[in-house]
């Protein structure tokens, strides 16, 4: 089922909470028109209760977050979702589990996050990304990741184990002027041009980063693939 005035995006949030409201708000901002009747359609499942995926990863049950994830997508497409996003990258792991009848309904963030790459001559980028995602490998194990892999630096592991825990204090509300004050001193101290937000709860920084930059938000310096899905949208729903 579709609406009246076309197709609709399902989200699947919750992965945090704030994340995924602040996606739908970016593509409010990036797509609000006049009348606001032709605005996008946007189901959001905001549902926090999903399994820790990190520790899931960590404790091989990711079972649980296929389960999980197919019964989300699932429950949004009988809503009448088109497309779905996923609002987290780490439970992107276990993406190729799910039936290929809702498989195909997914926007891939590691997809948009590697053609944005391939498009981009900024760099070299540096990665953020939770501890659960580099475990999982889950961005080198794309299919066209050697044709961008020499632009992408890794945090070693003391600052990789410190971005975690900034990660999870960003969940939770926190201050966050020392964060991004850190993720500066990374940029410095790496030679990064450029920043993969490989973990959706760092779009809460995006236009934050970018004012500090004094960069617009579409220059290429920040690969945000939840910022990316809100801009292409039209894109993604047309038939």
């Amino acid at each position: 089922m579709e609406t009246e005035k076309g197709a609709v995006l399902g989200i699947v949030g919750g992965m945090g909470p704030l994340a995924s409201a602040e996606f739908l708000r970016t593509i409010y901002r990036l797509h609000i028109v006049e009348p606001e009747q032709e605005s996008p359609h946007c189901i959001l499942s905001s549902n926090p209760t999903f399994p820790d995926r990190t520790a899931a990863i960590r404790e091989g049950r990711t079972e649980i977050l296929a389960e999980r994830l197919s019964r989300a997508v699932e429950n949004l497409v009988g809503l009448g979702a088109s497309r779905v996003v996923i609002a987290c990258v780490t439970v992107h792991c276990v993406l190729a589990s799910l039936p290929e009848t809702l498989r195909r309904k997914v926007v891939s963030l590691v997809d948009l996050t590697v053609d944005e790459l391939l498009g981009s001559t900024a760099g070299p980028f540096l990665m953020l990304a939770t501890s659960g995602t580099c475990a999982a490998r889950i961005f080198e194990s794309h299919e066209r990741w050697g044709d961008v892999a020499e632009r992408v630096r890794f945090l070693d592991e003391g600052d990789q184990k410190q971005l975690h825990t900034w990660i999870y204090r960003l969940k939770t509300g926190e201050p966050v002027a020392p964060f991004l004050d850190w993720i500066g001193s990374l940029r410095q101290r790496y030679d990064a041009g450029g920043l993969i937000f490989g973990c959706t709860e760092l779009h809460l920084l995006h236009e934050l980063i970018a004012a500090r930059d004094n960069e617009d938000t579409c220059c290429g310096i920040i690969v945000d693939p939840l910022w990316i899905a809100a801009r292409d949208l039209r894109k993604i729903l047309a038939p």
